[in-house]
């Protein structure tokens, strides 16, 4: 279960369909990508619609919807299962020139995009850490963007991964900027509520050329996109067909990294572990019995990543969990363009 046509989501499931799924071969692996509203949908989509075996979520989607609707998400965590962090999902606001600042929202329209997607979780999530008072609005991307062109709204949010489309008709020349969150422009003390959930990130002039400078990349928070799954039995049909997805899925994790896949499928980190998750069990298996055979590289990268650190003058015991983790995305990118 994916999202919109344009969304990261559909992209990436796009892209595990093209490498995983085996149409000629007999009782083979196939993989259908479905359009979803993304987000906390996609979590009840996994829960309760008949043959979704899978979907892309946030993984703060299920803590924030829990909240919203108690009763669906009742020992989610007992049901629900990760497969593997995909990528991260950056914050991004844009906003019309006459706000400065992320404080400026204050009292302003901003679009959060759908109800119940991920955008619209994260938004709800974000502006209370943040102590901003806003007036939200929820239209899909296409008038978000007319809106905010004819000054309706002030800004629009999408938490996904960057760069997206929803931003590829703007320019700075227009009167168009990407705000900043960081700890000056919302208070070291807010900004460090922020971090107990999401991690420090950077909006860059390759994601969006026409709107960011070289030399002036923005601040801001990104959390954590994940494949998830029912927690299926591990005698039911559907777990064999799902662990038989993992085992393939993993076996050519590879081939997502070449030319023609999206850019974000250079963060995916496998062996990562998402705090407060518990990993399917085929997939945990399927480490448990590859970490011999990758003991031999780990050395190698742990030193490529120390040097990785110091090329980027950082201490690795002087800095955050987040920041190491943030800093840790960037090595994967840097370390599968330098082999």
């Amino acid at each position: 279960m994916g999202s919109g046509t344009a969304s990261p989501y559909t992209r990436l499931a796009e892209d595990i369909q093209n490498v995983v799924d085996e149409p000629n071969v007999p009782g083979g692996l196939r993989v259908l990508p479905i359009l979803g509203r993304g987000g906390g949908q996609n979590a009840i989509d996994v829960l309760l619609l008949k043959g979704v075996d899978m979907g892309v979520v946030e993984a703060d989607d299920i803590s924030q919807a829990r909240i919203k609707d108690p009763a669906v998400f009742a020992n989610v965590e007992q049901r629900i299962h990760y497969i593997t962090k995909l990528a991260n999902s950056e914050f991004q606001v844009l906003a019309r020139r006459e706000i400065k600042t992320f404080a400026d929202l204050e009292g302003r329209k901003v679009n959060f995009f759908k109800k119940l997607s991920s955008t619209e979780i994260a938004c709800n999530a974000v502006f209370k850490a943040a102590q901003i008072n806003v007036v939200p609005t929820y239209y899909d991307q296409e008038e978000a963007g007319a809106r905010l062109k004819s000054g309706d709204i002030d800004a629009m949010v999408r938490y996904a991964g960057a760069p997206h489309n929803a931003f590829s008709g703007f320019k700075g020349d227009d009167g168009f900027h990407f705000l900043s969150i960081d700890a000056d422009s919302v208070g070291a003390e807010r900004y460090s509520e922020l971090l107990k959930t999401y991690s420090p990130a950077l909006l860059k002039n390759e994601y969006y050329p026409q709107l960011i400078a070289n030399d002036r990349p923005v601040p801001t928070i990104a959390g954590s996109m994940l494949l998830v799954v029912y927690n299926w039995p591990a005698n039911s049909e559907r777990y064999t067909r799902v662990a038989k997805f993992v085992a393939k899925f993993f076996d050519n994790i590879a081939k997502f990294q070449g030319p023609g896949r999206h850019a974000k499928w250079k963060e995916i980190n496998i062996a990562y572990e998402v705090p407060g998750w518990t990993r399917f069990k085929a997939a945990q298996q399927w480490l448990d019995g590859h970490k011999e055979a990758d003991a031999s590289t780990g050395g190698r990268v742990k030193t490529d990543f120390d040097t990785f650190l110091k090329t980027r003058q950082v201490a690795g015991n002087a800095i955050s969990k987040e920041e190491r983790e943030a800093l840790f995305q960037q090595f994967m990118a840097w370390y599968s363009k330098k082999k």
